[in-house]
């Protein structure tokens, strides 16, 4: 049992222990009783870990190990790490703050270690007591959609005595759901925008938010009710990897409802102290009136933001991160040559953007160069991802992914996830792969019910018939797939926070591996072939605010992205 309850505390002291325990080095919490430390059933009488044995000069070794578990199983009850350990008294002590660590160190079992202690202390109770809404500490966890039966599971292999519910089904059913007694609500952020008023009822000893993106702009539905759950519960925590991608206001946003307000001010007095910008006039085809707009053309003062923000994060990179196995990234840009058909659509669609170009100039619409861009990327996928016939000669990409993933091929023997922007592409693949007699799964959305995903994930992880996991968005965050070493980005995405969100998937605590490999398919002669220095250079915003990089960078204009193609 802990020795001490901070519920007795100030806040002057809570902030004084947070702090002590953010700078940490070292710490060990005790041994929580409700968690779960054992190993699992098959590896109770230990399991074989191979080692580098330097000293008899055998790096093939074996030794039997009793006391902890395996890693990469996902049954093994977890011993926490050592930036665990930290985080967790962090979030014990701070009570509102961002979890930033890298993807794939861990956090979900931050969040659970968290729950563990709030039950040691009786915060997260099932007994009614007197007072209070429904007197019972409550937990309410809101991931992506797609991870809600990942946490699920999870969270009972941390905790199997933990009652946990799943907000689905019927209005009805839900607030039948509601009415029972839990310790842990799983909730998407669409249903928590419905039922917002429901659960504003119950007496929240902690809320969780998990690469909940739409965080990042204030105005939307689900920031709003995040940050009312957020100020009604004892403890807010937002955990997410990327939780600044583009924009440095972002992080105002993210973090207003975690004590950003009181330290920042409001979103107009950080754009005052932070950024800079000029008013660019622009005429509005609708009025016939030119209008004035204000542009971000860089930033101010970035050193101060970082030390006001400090205390409100928990930040730790790959190379923070000692105890952990996180496998090195490497990437692998493969430039591919358009087959004639492709290059033939390519060059019309540059001929008429340079036609643009010339004749509107800085007045193009962000709607069409968007649109000139996305029609671009489906090219270079292939006829097939425009809509038209596929076969022989007509996407390199995908008979660059079929020779490669067919037995014989280089990557033959491996598993292997394919991300695709385009629908159209992965209907393609599969036609491809069930004809190679090639064994795979898609995590799509296409598919929206839940347990068919999970079941497509389980089929990946266990199954060795099932080489292939391919996906759109839907396999960005939230899921683990460290069972694959290679992922394949059939199509990139304008956006490194994403770009390093996917790679996440395959790069965890856990996996086997002590490389993973990013594959690039990029097309010579196009739009692609200019992506990699963008990526670099948006990425550079974010990399300076975490003392990853020293570089500002600017986002794409409509004119940007309508060079990429004529350039």
């Amino acid at each position: 049992m802990l020795k001490f309850d901070v519920r007795n505390f100030d806040d002057a002291r809570r902030e004084l222990l947070a702090w002590k325990a953010h700078e940490y080095a070292q710490f060990k919490l005790p041994k929580l009783t409700y968690w779960n430390y054992d190993l699992c059933r098959q590896h109770r009488r230990g399991w074989i870990e191979i080692y580098n044995d330097v000293e008899n000069g055998n790096p093939d070794a074996e030794r039997l190990i009793t006391t902890r578990p395996k890693p990469g199983c996902r049954k093994c009850g977890i011993h926490f790490r050592e930036h665990q350990h930290i985080s967790i008294m962090w979030m014990y002590l701070k009570k509102r703050g961002l979890l930033a660590d890298t993807m794939g160190s861990g956090k979900t079992t931050s969040a659970g270690g968290l729950v563990a202690m709030l039950m040691e202390t009786g915060e997260l109770s099932l007994r009614r007591v007197k007072g209070g809404a429904d007197g019972m500490g409550r937990v309410v966890i809101t991931p992506r959609s797609p991870a809600l039966h990942q946490w699920y599971d999870e969270l009972l292999r941390m905790i199997p005595s933990l009652s946990i519910v799943i907000a689905e089904g019927t209005k009805k059913q839900r607030r039948e759901l509601y009415a029972q007694p839990w310790h842990v609500l799983l909730i998407g952020p669409e249903m928590l925008n419905q039922d917002i008023d429901d659960i504003m009822r119950f007496d929240l000893s902690l809320f969780i938010t998990d690469d909940i993106d739409s965080l990042r702009n204030p105005e939307t539905d689900t920031s709003y009710s995040c940050d009312r759950l957020g100020r009604k519960a004892d403890r807010y925590f937002i955990m997410s990897g990327t939780p600044l991608q583009k924009r440095l206001p972002e992080i105002h946003a993210v973090l207003d409802g975690v004590g950003g307000d009181r330290i920042l001010g409001n979103r107009s007095k950080f754009e005052r102290d932070f950024v800079r910008s000029e008013t660019v006039t622009q005429y509005d085809e609708r009025t016939g009136i030119e209008i004035g707009k204000q542009k971000i053309t860089g930033y101010k003062n970035t050193g101060l933001l970082k030390r006001q923000i400090a205390p409100l994060i928990m930040r730790r990179t790959a190379a923070d991160l000692t105890d952990v196995h996180l496998p090195a990234i490497v990437p692998d840009d493969i430039f591919l040559d358009l087959y004639p058909q492709q290059r033939a659509k390519y060059e019309e669609l540059k001929k008429g953007v340079i036609k643009i170009l010339r004749e509107e100039g800085e007045q193009i619409k962000h709607t069409t160069a968007l649109s000139k861009l996305h029609y671009g990327a489906a090219i270079c996928g292939g006829l097939a991802t425009l809509g038209e016939l596929d076969g022989p000669y007509t996407s390199v990409k995908m008979d660059w992914i079929i020779d490669k993933i067919q037995d014989g091929g280089d990557l033959g023997d491996e598993k292997v996830v394919i991300f695709a922007q385009f629908k159209t592409s992965i209907r393609a693949l599969q036609t491809r792969m069930t004809a190679a007699g090639i064994g795979f799964e898609t995590v799509w959305g296409e598919v929206k019910d839940k347990t068919a995903r999970r079941n497509s994930q389980e089929r990946f992880w266990n199954d060795p018939s099932c080489r292939i996991l391919l996906g759109t968005r839907a396999i960005e965050q939230s899921l683990n797939l460290q069972v694959a070493r290679h992922l394949i980005n059939m199509d990139m995405i304008l956006n490194p926070a994403r770009m390093e969100q996917l790679a996440g998937r395959i790069r965890r605590d856990g996996s086997a591996f002590q490389h993973v490999f990013v594959h690039n398919l990029l097309t010579v002669g196009t739009q692609e072939e200019r992506y990699l220095p963008l990526l670099e250079r948006e990425a550079a915003i974010a990399g300076h605010i975490w003392d990853e990089s020293s570089e500002l960078f600017q986002s794409l204009s409509p004119m940007d992205m309508l060079q990429l193609i004529a350039a």
